[in-house]
């Protein structure tokens, strides 16, 4: 009986010493599949070289038209042995081929000799024509739109400056400038993980200066949700340590919507810098 236990007691350390084995030599992705999201691709290749990885193929998609939606070698997508999905958790071999897939603008062809002596006597030609429209041209161009900020908008100001919770300005703001781009001073109230996710998070903001946690500033609760580092245009994958609550910064962000349910403003963060 003794001599049966033995045996199976052996067999039983082959088999998990065979199963601890297979793990040798694997490494962790050091991001998970949905943690890149307005990264550089130079960034995250440097994160996957840094954690091992030997096999990473960068893949210029040549998209791009104005730069408009995305910028010019913003991260389209990453794969691991064929699949996107992934996390920190997920362990492979440093030899799995990588694929890197970032945006860019198309290469243009080099014009051939011929057309570009077309092109030199369609320019003199049309040079006159230029030269006498420009002023009208350059007239009738349009002019970026400016960030609104507390000092060119006074509908923002007032936003601001506003003393009730759920002051009736916040709604009617959020829908006449949605998706406009403002700017204002802030102060971080509330930080936590969104869900599970240890690199995607929950803001809650005020504007104006830190005081306390007893002290409620004028203008509404701003919220960023789910988001990322990148998405608040910080190029590195973890919080600096001026994002913590308490931290006095300058935000720069879209506008959402406003919920009276919840008495939060929402924002979709472009960048965040302290001061």
């Amino acid at each position: 009986m003794k001599r049966k236990f033995l045996a199976i007691v052996a067999v039983l350390t082959v088999l998990l010493s065979g199963c601890s084995s297979e793990d040798d030599g694997k490494i962790h992705m050091p991001f998970g599949g949905n943690d890149y999201d307005g990264a550089n691709y130079q960034e995250i290749v440097s994160q996957l070289e840094e954690a091992g990885f030997t096999n990473i193929r960068e893949e210029p998609l040549g998209d791009l038209v104005t730069g408009w939606l995305n910028d010019e070698g913003e991260v389209d997508e990453v794969s691991v042995d064929g699949d996107t999905v992934f996390s920190t958790d997920s362990k492979y071999l440093p030899d799995v081929e990588i694929v890197v897939s970032y945006h860019t603008f198309p290469d243009e062809e080099e014009p051939s000799t011929e057309d570009k002596n077309s092109h030199l006597e369609s320019n003199e030609e049309s040079s006159e024509v230029e030269n006498e429209t420009s002023e009208n041209t350059e007239s009738t161009n349009e002019v970026p739109e400016e960030n609104l900020t507390p000092e060119n908008n006074e509908d923002l100001a007032a936003v601001l400056s506003a003393t009730n919770e759920l002051d009736p300005i916040y709604s009617e703001f959020a829908e006449k400038y949605k998706n406009q781009i403002i700017e204002f001073d802030a102060c971080i109230t509330y930080l936590v993980n969104h869900g599970d996710n240890d690199t995607r998070y929950d803001l809650l903001l005020s504007a104006g200066d830190y005081v306390d946690e007893n002290t409620v500033n004028p203008g509404p609760i701003f919220k960023f949700e789910d988001v990322n580092t990148y998405g608040m245009g910080i190029e590195d994958l973890y919080l600096p340590d001026y994002i913590s609550i308490g931290s006095n910064i300058h935000v720069t962000a879209e506008i959402q919507s406003f919920s009276e349910n919840e008495g939060v403003f929402f924002l979709n963060p472009v960048k965040v810098v302290p001061r």
